[in-house]
């Protein structure tokens, strides 16, 4: 069967493309991205990668999707054994500390993830493929804090959980069928780029960015961080977006307009309220949250993405 439901939210789909090929180009595209952005990246004990790491943790634990990568020799340079981003005993198994005893293939035999914190002020960006996390310094101030942060990060690997690269492999397998009977009838290639821009990527992307944030909701409010930082953060990026000259209409834009993302987040909200009243765990986690929001004030990245602590 070919037409699968999105586990998530029970949208139908074409796929056609299995975990483990779903996973292979996973790897490709964390390879690539090491090359390319590698010189870039900050160093794992830099503070803004420890923070960054937090944050990606607390989202992965909380969900059973997997535990960081590199965690020995993070632990060695910073002195920081022994307890996980929840606080919790690491001298444990990663099945005791949330992670799945079976875990998807997709996300790698082991299910670790990498996280590369990319030193780039000019890129307001974030992205995930299966085992990879890519956060661009530049978004950092407009996310302003962690759990705006946790907002961007839990959308990106929403787009992971829903296995929308798998869906995008399987829907260019009808695309490229297409091309082929296009040629045969001899018609032209020039409608046909029409039609796979308008009639396919497009509306795709669109219905994929609103499930990614729908995920993402979810995912952040099970990790303890405020619903409501979601709809906040991409009101901020909407209005950094709108410097930029160019026409708000939905159609023509592979995300949705943020006014439009901000109202179907917020009301989305009693949901992700909800999800933080079943954890336990949460009261004492935004206790802890806002003990650290009011110690971090004034804290800002310079032009070599250091920290900086301002008056």
């Amino acid at each position: 069967m070919l037409h699968k439901q999105v586990p998530q939210t029970g949208r139908w789909r074409f796929m056609n493309t299995s975990s483990k090929a779903e996973a292979e180009l996973g790897e490709l595209a964390r390879a690539q991205t090491r090359q390319e952005m590698g010189a870039q990246a900050l160093p794992l004990n830099h503070p803004v990668t420890r923070h960054v790491r937090r944050v990606v943790s607390r989202i992965l634990l909380a969900s059973n999707l997997g535990t960081l990568s590199e965690e020995t020799s993070l632990e060695r340079e910073t002195g920081l054994a022994g307890f996980d981003a929840f606080g919790r005993d690491t001298s444990h198994s990663d099945v005791d500390l949330g992670a799945s005893a079976h875990p998807s293939e997709t996300y790698g035999p082991a299910k670790q993830w990498d996280v590369m914190v990319v030193n780039d002020k000019n890129m307001v960006n974030a992205l995930a493929v299966p085992g990879m996390v890519v956060v661009f310094t530049g978004i950092l101030p407009v996310c302003q804090d962690e759990e705006g942060l946790a907002a961007v990060v839990a959308h990106e690997i929403g787009h992971v959980v829903a296995r929308h690269t798998a869906e995008r492999m399987s829907s260019q397998t009808v695309i490229w069928g297409l091309l082929f009977l296009l040629q045969v009838v001899g018609l032209d290639l020039g409608m046909f780029s029409f039609f796979q821009r308008f009639l396919m990527e497009l509306p795709n992307s669109r219905t994929q960015e609103r499930e990614a944030d729908m995920i993402g909701l979810r995912l952040m409010s099970r990790a303890c961080y405020d619903p409501a930082a979601s709809p906040s953060m991409f009101d901020r990026l909407g209005k950094v977006e709108a410097k930029v000259p160019k026409l708000n209409l939905d159609f023509l834009n592979t995300h949705p307009s943020s006014a439009s993302r901000v109202k179907y987040l917020e009301e989305a909200l009693p949901e992700g309220y909800s999800i933080m009243a079943t954890n336990p765990e949460c009261g004492g986690m935004r206790k802890q949250m806002q003990a650290f929001r009011e110690t971090a004030q004034g804290i800002r990245l310079d032009d070599r993405g250091d920290i900086e602590f301002v008056q």
